[in-house]
């Protein structure tokens, strides 16, 4: 049973209905438990387009953890279909039904999907960064905004722990994220969403500079992006 920072249980945490989680997770003060999805599913679909042929080369054979992962199967969807090593979740507030998701994506789609081992982490960000070594991951982020964050100070420091765990030659990849790791160049790339053509979609790339010694090249090919 989900618990708050004290470890008392919290049951609203683990209500079928989202909306309760959610109210819960205002009151708690730690956070907001946004479900999620949206603008993962549409990383998920753009990387089966010929243009978003770029995540597979950014993914490929990564350690890919996403923050916030919410409780849709995108973001495995997205590590697995693009050939990563392996593929973490981190979702304090949806981690069951998050688990159920991914579980049932590859029940569904059996051999069609590229399996990848995977585990979802019940925690809260910050904790779970902090905790990872120096130079390992490849993070992705998808609608994390100050609205669902607990305050600045918050981000700072997760901005702070992404620098170190990022590695090398390796991007953070933030998506309608209101995370900017300062100490990073980055990169936006928009592109349309492939389920609905008339809405564009935004793509950040944090890297430092063997990344982009690395990507530069197929990055700047998309003739969508500008540094910073």
């Amino acid at each position: 049973m989900s618990q708050d920072k004290e470890g008392k249980e919290i049951p609203e945490l683990n209500s079928r209905d989202w909306r309760e989680r959610l109210s819960t997770s205002r009151d708690l003060g730690t956070g907001f438990a946004a479900p999620g999805g949206e603008f993962t599913r549409a990383l998920y679909e753009w990387a089966l387009t010929e243009q978003g042929h770029l995540l597979k080369d950014l993914l490929k054979g990564r350690r890919v953890v996403e923050l916030g992962a919410g409780m849709m199967p995108y973001g495995y969807a997205l590590a697995a279909t693009c050939e990563a090593k392996n593929f973490v979740a981190v979702e304090p507030f949806y981690s069951d039904l998050q688990r159920n998701s991914v579980a049932g994506l590859i029940e569904e789609r059996g051999e069609t999907l590229n399996r990848i081992p995977y585990k979802v982490e019940g925690v809260d960000m910050l904790e779970y960064v902090k905790g990872e070594p120096d130079d390992l991951l490849c993070v992705l982020a998808c609608g994390i905004e100050d609205c669902i964050l607990p305050g600045p100070d918050y981000r700072k420091k997760v901005e702070g722990e992404l620098v170190r765990v990022l590695e090398a030659d390796a991007f953070f990849l933030s998506s309608h994220s209101d995370l900017f790791p300062k100490d990073l160049k980055s990169v936006e790339v928009h592109f349309p969403r492939p389920s609905n053509p008339r809405v564009t979609d935004r793509l950040r790339l944090h890297g430092g500079p063997e990344a982009f010694d690395r990507y530069g090249k197929n990055i700047e090919n998309l003739s969508l992006g500008s540094l910073s």
